[in-house]
């Protein structure tokens, strides 16, 4: 059987090349290579050079299944497999197809689905904003930026998108192996109306072709503005109506030719669309700014886009490419090369950048790397980039800058694009551990009528279509898929690493209740990881309750789990985290129910905060009975004691007020020797007033004050008390006849302690240093003044002994006459007085015997006060009429025992040596 296997797989690889219509690519300055069979690439632009495609970007070449170079183009410019040019596709005879090689895409070849000889070259222009300015005529001037003149720099017309047709079973008039049959059969890809913008440039620069699936034929897709145009061919020919899809971006008209610039590409699995803008902005002048990078999805059955989905915005995207596999999308950029993971949650989150070479073209090659053309870069001009491995993370996809020499030729902007399908049939293998079974499948877009699998060990080989193979051991194995995929035999390897399985170890738990229950108790299953792994952080570990759970990876168990029996015996799984190998062991669970009395510890409150949190370290509790080699830890709660979560440090402080529970957790070899709950107790300090002030009067040493320790709350007998006198006094109170400081230390029961202090200052009764009165007035006042020895606290009163007292030692509005002012310690060092007049002189009297204001004196002179003081009186004229004593009756109106007249009369009273009064009276009968 096998002899027989061998003599098939040797015929398919005889007549069958992988994605052999890829393997001839021509671009950039006479630049050319070709993928072989066995993966490697040859350099075709050596000396002597007989490339003839000259492209600062656009260009397109096939081959057969076999990998036979058939043609290559610019867009403009047709060449057979011996580089002659076809007659009827030579642009400088003025027989040119319609695209440019300028253009990002100028060109892509597309086979007849039914006739192996026919081929169609689609083209897309440049859409030129000069052209467009001069439609419907034709531009003639000369181009900007050094774009040259008609026809070598363009033909003046912006042609959009159409299409040709390659003969290659005709002879050309030159000997040319093919030729073009239809030249330039225009589709419409843009709004007709003559009137409108759009149909001036009629197309951007962007093309792209995927198979059909299930043998439908092929799709040809371009995108203008806002609108996705798919063309589909088959056997009959090219559908002239399009398939439309609009979708945002909007990339506006009036920045063409900038915003046409840019490649497109479908997945190889024909289910994604990606498109880079190097420019979305309303103008074509000035650097190019403001593109962006949009994936889609496609349906390929249908032709239709949708789901656009923006993956860079305001960067200039170029070129764009799948992996093979269609795993990762990536993006050449003005500021480098980035990655994007299709797999990912969030696509533009996942970018990175893999390289910081500017812009140009990408391009999935037969051998599934991508390569990268190189412009403006010095020597390395004359050599392509590849990205060894797009399928893998970041710059494990391994970049390498001048992978590829080109020899004689030199790379620009382009490279050829290919019908994306044909890089989309891939081996598939899952499980690649050694000693179980890897299983295949060939990924293709299309049916797979068969497969035939060499495992590359020496096996016999498989044709089932998704076999299931162990291998001898770990290694590297080359595998090969010989596939009929729709009438079409494609032979595809992958490279593949068999590894070894991990090394696991059986390993056991005990766990502590904190009841005498021994079932329904939480397990931290990772605490067993280290014992089954061996210390090897490379390995994860999850856990079943049944070894085939384990093995299905099946209904894994929390990483906090109950037991439901003692002992009890669950599965570990053990996974190699960078090879996806396993292992199961086991991993036995056993509940250690021992019930510990608590245990105490009490601290006092902190005087400072009193809010019942204190600090404790945690290793003051004596816990009885534990190994000198056993740990422990402390924990807040019961499941975090079990789990071994969270623990708390040894210097903690309780966070709950007066009194909190927390657990202790001895434990030994990874086995829990019990739990014992701790009762942290903070104790209140006395309630008390910690400052007050008190005085004793120094002008009464033999009367004593008494100082006590101003509880709060609860009563004399709660507390002891220590005093600071000497000696030392522990009763409640004490008394003091002496000036100083005094502080009591009071302790409650538990030891807890606060202290208050007592200020005993002095005070005295007042002295009097003077009584300002102002009399005479309307409004007489007394104020009196106090000696600075004065340094008590005071009242004042006028005229009452016993008060009311006023803070104020000011009196307004008193009445004329005699009056005694008192000044009273508030703190009962004394009361001391002084007698006052406050003097009055009358504006008029009446000497009529009625016996009132009968006669006219000065209120508030008699023998103590002003005792020597004088009056006179006189008359208008200045003449003295009387001498009057104060101290007596008073003047009685008579002048020399005569009644005086009814008039004024002017005084003048001699107070004192400082002071003499003026003024005038009445005198009415």
């Amino acid at each position: 059987m096998r002899s027989k296997l061998l003599v098939l797989f040797l015929f398919l690889s005889i007549s069958c090349f992988p994605q052999g219509e890829a393997s001839n690519w021509f671009f950039g300055n006479r630049a050319g290579i070709r993928f072989n069979s066995d993966n490697t690439i040859t350099t075709l632009s050596t000396f002597p050079n007989p490339i003839r495609i000259v492209t600062d970007e656009g260009c397109s070449s096939f081959s057969d299944l076999n990998g036979n170079l058939l043609l290559y183009t610019d867009g403009r410019t047709v060449w057979d497999r011996n580089h002659v040019i076809m007659p009827n596709g030579d642009y400088a005879a003025g027989t040119g197809l319609f695209g440019d090689p300028s253009s990002t895409q100028s060109g892509i070849i597309i086979p007849n689905p039914a006739n192996p000889n026919l081929y169609y070259i689609f083209t897309v222009d440049e859409p030129h904003h000069q052209n467009a300015a001069a439609y419907p005529n034709q531009f003639s001037g000369v181009y900007e930026a050094g774009g040259g003149t008609i026809p070598d720099g363009d033909d003046g017309f912006n042609n959009g998108l159409n299409y040709s047709v390659v003969d290659m079973s005709l002879t050309g008039a030159n000997g040319s192996i093919g030729n073009v049959t239809t030249r330039n059969v225009h589709l419409v890809t843009y709004n007709p109306d003559p009137a409108g913008e759009e149909i001036k440039y009629k197309c951007s620069e962007k093309i792209t072709a995927v198979q059909i699936r299930n043998g439908g034929g092929y799709w040809v897709i371009t995108h203008f503005i806002d609108k996705f145009y798919a063309f589909k061919i088959d056997p009959s020919g090219v559908s002239t109506t399009p398939v439309i899809s609009q979708l945002n971006p909007v990339v506006p008209i009036s920045g063409y030719r900038r915003n046409a610039i840019g490649q497109i590409k479908v997945s190889p699995n024909g289910k994604k669309i990606a498109v880079a803008h190097v420019q979305i902005t309303e103008t074509h002048v000035g650097p190019q700014t403001g593109g962006a990078l949009y994936l889609y999805d496609f349906d390929n059955s249908t032709g239709i886009v949708s789901n656009g989905q923006a993956i860079v915005t305001d960067a200039s995207c170029y070129g764009v490419e799948f992996s093979a596999e269609t795993k990762k999308l990536y993006l050449s950029a003005e500021n480098g090369v980035m990655q994007f993971n299709l797999e990912a949650a969030s696509i533009p989150n996942s970018g990175q950048f893999i390289s910081r070479k500017s812009f140009s073209a990408l391009q999935l090659g037969p051998d599934k790397k991508i390569y990268k053309a190189n412009i403006n870069t010095g020597f390395e001009d004359a050599f392509l980039d590849v990205i060894n491995n797009p399928e893998e993370d970041g710059i494990a996809c391994n970049y390498q800058n001048a992978a590829i020499s080109l020899d004689q030729g030199i790379s620009r902007f382009g490279l050829p694009p290919f019908i994306t399908s044909v890089f989309s049939t891939n081996i598939l293998a899952k499980n690649l551990c050694a000693g179980q079974a890897t299983e295949f499948e060939v990924s293709a877009n299309g049916f797979v009528q068969s497969v035939v699998w060499d495992f590359g060990d020496g096996s016999a080989f498989s044709t089932v279509s998704e076999p299931s193979h162990v291998f001898p051991g770990p290694g590297n194995y080359t595998v090969w898929a010989t596939a009929v995929v729709e009438g079409r035999t494609i032979r595809s390897s992958k490279n593949i690493q068999i590894n070894p399985l991990p090394t696991a170890f059986p390993s056991s738990l005990t766990q502590c209740s904190p009841t005498a229950a021994d079932t329904n108790i939480l397990f931290k299953l990772s605490e067993a990881s280290q014992n089954i792994t061996g210390g090897n952080t490379n390995l994860s570990v999850s856990f079943f309750l049944s070894s085939q759970a384990a093995n299905d990876n099946a209904n894994p168990l929390p990483n906090s789990y109950p037991n439901i029996s003692n002992p009890q015996r669950v599965f570990a799984r053990v996974t190699d985290n960078t090879t996806g190998c396993f292992v199961t062991t086991t991993l036995d669970l056993t509940v250690n129910a021992v019930i510990n009395a608590p245990l105490l510890l009490e601290k006092c409150d902190e005087l400072n905060g009193e809010d019942g949190i204190s600090d404790f370290t945690l290793t003051d509790v004596v816990i009885p009975g534990i190994s000198p080699t056993a740990t422990t830890s402390y924990y807040a709660s019961i499941d975090d004691a079990l789990l071994e979560q969270n623990a708390l440090p040894t210097a903690y402080r309780n966070t709950v007020r007066d009194r909190q529970t927390i657990y202790a957790r001895i434990e030994e070899n990874n086995e829990c020797d019990g739990l014992f709950p701790i009762h942290l107790v903070v104790n209140p300090l006395p309630q008390l007033r910690t400052e007050d002030t008190d005085y004793v009067c120094t002008n009464l040493p033999n009367r004593y004050i008494t100082l006590n320790p101003g509880l709060l709350q609860g009563t004399i007998s709660d507390y002891t008390y220590e005093w600071s006198t000497t000696p030392i006094q522990t009763t409640p109170t004490i008394r003091v006849n002496q000036v100083g400081t005094y502080t009591v230390k009071v302790t409650t029961a538990k030891g807890c302690s606060k202290t208050r202090t007592i200020t005993v200052l002095p005070s005295n009764n007042a002295t009097i240093a003077d009584v300002v009165i102002v009399d005479l007035v309307q409004n007489n006042t007394v104020t009196v003044l106090l000696s600075p020895e004065s340094i008590g606290s005071y009242q004042y009163s006028l005229d009452l002994p016993n008060g009311p007292f006023q803070d104020s030692n000011h009196f307004e509005n008193v009445s004329p006459g005699f009056h005694t002012v008192y000044v009273y310690d508030t703190r009962g060092c004394g009361i001391v007085k002084k007698d006052i007049s406050v003097l009055y002189i009358p504006n008029y009297f009446t000497p009529n015997g009625d016996g009132y204001n009968d006669t006219w004196n000065i209120i508030g002179i008699n023998s103590v006060f002003y005792s020597n003081a004088k009056i006179y009186i006189f008359d208008r004229f200045g003449k003295l009429l009387a001498d009057v004593d104060p101290k007596g009756a008073g003047w009685d109106g008579n002048y020399n025992n005569h009644p005086a007249l009814s008039t004024d009369y002017w005084y003048l009273v001699l107070l004192n040596k400082e002071r003499t009064v003026r003024g005038h009276f009445s005198l009415k009968r």
